[in-house]
């Protein structure tokens, strides 16, 4: 009997933080704000990195403006980079959304102007679905794969 009296009290003592914690998982993400993003960007190599961080500004509650710098990084193969990026963000549902973006990246002494699109399916709160479309000094590269979120 003692010992049932312990697990219902601290039973209703947890229902408060699994309450909260319930909360804030159903709320949806802010529309504006700062966010970073990480992905590979190689099916070769798997050491490739990009990073982009900056801020984005809703303009309705599915559409967002973004500007952000983005980092590469490099290999043997491949310089390392860096450069700016502006676009729009379009939500068709919480889970669908599409991309795109004006680049400039500087690889040593070179800048690259290119045309980046992309969408982004959430399968679960941890897995995405993405398919991304970049056009860049005259080179076109098609990139399909996943995401994931942490």
């Amino acid at each position: 009997m003692k010992h049932g009296s312990i697990i219902c009290l601290l039973f209703l003592l947890a229902q408060p933080a699994l309450a909260a914690e319930a909360e804030q998982i159903d709320k949806p993400a802010p529309l504006s704000g700062w966010f970073l993003d990480s992905q590979s960007r190689s099916a070769e190599q798997f050491d490739l990195w990009q990073i982009d961080s900056g801020y984005s500004y809703a303009l309705s509650p599915s559409t967002q403006l973004y500007i952000s710098t983005r980092l590469k990084s490099g290999n043997q193969n491949q310089s390392a980079s860096r450069g700016l990026l502006s676009g729009v963000r379009y939500n068709f549902s919480p889970k669908i959304s599409l991309r795109s973006a004006f680049t400039s990246e500087r690889i040593e002494e070179n800048t690259r102007l290119g045309v980046e699109l992309s969408s982004q399916y959430e399968l679960n709160n941890r897995l995405n679905l993405h398919a991304t479309m970049d056009y860049e000094s005259l080179e076109q590269v098609y990139q399909l794969g996943i995401g994931f979120r942490f």
